[in-house]
């Protein structure tokens, strides 16, 4: 009984039973959708699938994770920002590992909603363009500067790229959100790295890490 009562302290003291932060994780692609494909047949949508639940597995212990997808199904944009929004998300990360400009690039990019302003905009429809986001992009900039640590100290890349753009996947999302380009399938290169497990381990390590220090801020 003692030992049973010491154990329910130590459980108690550790933060056991607290609610956990709640990270969506968005697998890019799926279904007929495959992303890109490299030129020995690695599909993206397969790669950020493969990523999602490593890191899923990696942050279980430290957070909540939901998925918009676990499984090979096609999603639209919205219904990925309506699955986060159920979930009520404290954060919310789209995974990619799309195509490059050049053959042989070889970075990592983060992508966060950028403000309204300039051409980005048709007058008079701020409000359709914020549907509840606007608030979020401070936080989804933190998120992404901090997400940018852990990811420069990967080897094999050449950096980390940050840009604000028009990001449909934020759209209406109630929550910080950042779109992370892990690698080129477009580099041959590239696309034996990115189907490599071990490789997908590292770079999981590195996004949950950025959570994690974000989550603890």
């Amino acid at each position: 009984l003692v030992s049973a009562c010491v154990m329910v302290l130590m459980l108690a003291g550790a933060g056991y039973g607290a609610a956990r932060p709640v990270v969506v994780l968005d697998p890019g692609h799926g279904g007929e959708d495959a992303g890109v494909t490299g030129s020995y047949g690695t599909r993206e949508k397969d790669v950020t699938l493969a990523l999602a639940l490593e890191l899923k597995r990696q942050l279980g212990l430290s957070c909540d994770v939901r998925l918009t997808r676990e499984s090979d199904r096609g999603l639209s944009v919205m219904r990925r920002v309506e699955l986060a929004n159920s979930f009520h998300g404290d954060l919310f990360i789209s995974l990619h590992a799309g195509g490059g400009l050049a053959r042989d690039a070889n970075r990592i990019a983060l992508f966060v909603q950028r403000e309204p302003t300039g051409r980005a905009i048709v007058p008079g429809r701020v409000k359709d363009w914020d549907e509840g986001h606007r608030s979020y992009i401070p936080e989804s900039q933190a998120l992404a500067m901090v997400l940018d640590r852990p990811l420069a100290l990967l080897d094999g890349y050449e950096g980390v790229d940050f840009s604000g753009v028009p990001l449909g996947v934020a759209r209406g999302a109630g929550m910080p959100v950042v779109l992370i380009e892990v690698g080129n399938l477009t580099n041959p290169r590239e696309e034996g790295r990115l189907e490599s497990p071990e490789h997908l381990r590292r770079v999981a390590s590195a996004v949950a890490a950025g959570i994690e220090a974000f989550l603890l801020r």
